[in-house]
C-alpha cells in the first residue's frame, strides 16, 4: 500500500512516499515542518495509512535537506518546496486516478506556509489542515527560532547563505538567501483571506513554539472559508505529545485530522 520512489526534479529527485489503495479518489499532499521529514515521526505515515482505506491517495516528501534529501538546506526555501509539491503533484496526476474534485493539503508548522503558497497557484485544492502553523508576514524586526531576522537579513545579504543556529538539535546549519527573502516577502496570511474552501486548524494550547495566537488570527481571518474549525489539543506543545511522550495527544492529533479530511475532503 506504501510506495517509496524517487520523483525526477529538475537536476535532482525527490524522495517520497505514497501510500495508496489504488482505486479511484482524492489526493491528499502533506509538508513538513522545518528541519524536520517526510513521515513527522511516523504521524504523516499513519494518518496516510487510516485514510487510504478510504480511497484517498496520500504522498509526502522530504524537502531540500530532510532525512534522504538529495539537496542539502543550502537548497531550502519556500520557493524550492513549492517546486517540490508542484512536481509530486504532477507525477500523481500522471500515474494515479485520482479525483480532481477531492484535492487537500495538510501543513505541519513551517509545512503550513509552504500549503499556503502553493494553494496560491492551485485553487483546486479544497481542503487544507494546518498543524501548529504560522502564517502571518515576518517582519525584518522579528524572530524565527529565536533567531533575529535583521541580523540573519544582514548576513545573507553580505555572504548569499547564514548560519543558522537549531535551538533544538543544538547544530549551525546554512540556509540560502531565499530562504531568508521568502519569509520577509511572503504575507500568506493575507492570501488566505480569500480562501473559500474547508479549513482545519489545530494547535496546543502548551506550544510556545509558534503561539496559539497564531492560530486563532488565522481562523478569524478566514471570513470566506465555507467550513472552518479550530481544534484546541489541551496540554499539547508544538509537538503535539512527541517531545514528552504523549501518546494520548499524538492519537488525538491524528483522529481530529482523519475526521475532518473524510468529512470534507
Amino acid at each position: 500500500m506504501e510506495k517509496e520512489v524517487l520523483i525526477k526534479h529538475k537536476y535532482t529527485n525527490i524522495h517520497a512516499k505514497i501510500t495508496s489503495n489504488g482505486k479511484r479518489g482524492g489526493l491528499l499532499m502533506l509538508a513538513h515542518s522545518f528541519k524536520s521529514d517526510l513521515d513527522e515521526d511516523d504521524r504523516f505515515k499513519i494518518l496516510a495509512e487510516r485514510l487510504s482505506k478510504h480511497d484517498i491517495h496520500c504522498i509526502r516528501m522530504d524537502f531540500p535537506g530532510s532525512e534522504k534529501s538529495s539537496q542539502d538546506y543550502l537548497g531550502y526555501s519556500l520557493d524550492s518546496c513549492i517546486e517540490y509539491l508542484e512536481t509530486c503533484y504532477r507525477y500523481m496526476l500522471d500515474n494515479y486516478d485520482i479525483d480532481t474534485e477531492h484535492l487537500g493539503l495538510l501543513g505541519y508548522s513551517m509545512g503550513g506556509r509552504i500549503i499556503t503558497l502553493f494553494n496560491q497557484k492551485h485553487k483546486e485544492f479544497n481542503t487544507m489542515v494546518y498543524w501548529a502553523t504560522c502564517n502571518r508576514k515576518f517582519d525584518i524586526n522579528d524572530t524565527f527560532l529565536e533567531q533575529r531576522l535583521d541580523l540573519l537579513k544582514q548576513e545573507v545579504d553580505k555572504k548569499g547563505y547564514c548560519n543558522f543556529y537549531d535551538i533544538f538539535e543544538n547544530v549551525i546549519t546554512k540556509f540560502p538567501k531565499e530562504f531568508i527573502d521568502n519569509l520577509l516577502e511572503y504575507d500568506t496570511l493575507n492570501i488566505l483571506n480569500n480562501f473559500n474552501g474547508n479549513c482545519l486548524i489545530v494547535h496546543g494550547d502548551k506550544d510556545i513554539t509558534v503561539d496559539m495566537a497564531e492560530s486563532e488570527k488565522l481562523f478569524d481571518y478566514l471570513t470566506n472559508c465555507k467550513n472552518k474549525r479550530l481544534e484546541i489539543i489541551h496540554e499539547a506543545d508544538h509537538g503535539f505529545g512527541l517531545w514528552d511522550d504523549r501518546k494520548d495527544l499524538n492519537e488525538k492529533l491524528l483522529k481530529i485530522s482523519e475526521e475532518y479530511i473524510l468529512q470534507y475532503l
